[in-house]
């Protein structure tokens, strides 16, 4: 119990480490232009909800399934960085529904979903996608957060075995995290000590 409570701090401080002020602040109708790279942007910059405004815009505007399902996975992460977990969640599972979706933006609703579901306490659904991505790209990281890289994603998975009991497998994610320090031990308290640390290194 103790480290799905810590976890799940982490996960939502994670989720919601990029908001600020102008996350909430009024939102401005789509400047001209291409709606995706704007939202992309507005993301990048931390106005969330003018970057959910644009993917929403972008989505309508396209005829394209790579493109519209491009925009709904970025409105997917927009609402996970304002904590909104339900709508990101719904976002997600519909993106990854779309005929056409690339290789790339996959991959990148692949772990944003995997956060959510973290989040949501979903350890097995969390493994599975998380999983697959670094089984997809094992040097990944998010093209719109340059925090949000293998070693994250990878003490997500290392948590979430851990929080289902499984401290062998949570072990073997510290080995590949710090193989410096491998062959990890499966000991709860040591393990836990060592994720924590891992964690606060980042």
């Amino acid at each position: 119990m103790r480290m799905q409570y810590i976890a799940v701090l982490f996960i939502l401080a994670f989720l919601g480490c990029s908001k600020d002020t102008a996350s909430t602040g009024p939102i401005e109708p789509p400047p001209p232009g291409d709606p995706l790279v704007q939202a992309w942007r507005d993301f990048e910059e931390k106005r969330y909800d003018s970057a959910i405004l644009n993917f929403t815009d972008a989505y309508n505007k396209s005829t394209a399934n790579a493109v519209r399902a491009e925009a709904i996975g970025g409105r997917g992460w927009a609402y996970a960085y304002k904590r909104d977990l339900a709508r990101s969640k719904s976002d997600f599972i519909f993106a990854l529904n779309i005929t056409g979706i690339t290789g790339t933006v996959r991959t990148d609703i692949w772990i944003g979903y995997a956060f959510v579901l973290y989040a949501l306490n979903d350890f097995t659904g969390t493994i599975s996608f998380a999983g697959a991505t670094l089984t997809e790209n094992p040097i990944y990281t998010f093209a719109h957060d340059s925090r949000v890289t293998t070693k994250r994603v990878r003490l997500l998975l290392a948590q979430s075995y851990y929080a289902g009991g499984q401290f062998v497998s949570a072990a073997h994610q510290m080995d590949l995290i710090d193989p410096s320090g491998a062959p990890h031990s499966a000991d709860p308290a040591t393990l836990l000590g060592k994720i924590l640390a891992a964690l606060n290194s980042l």
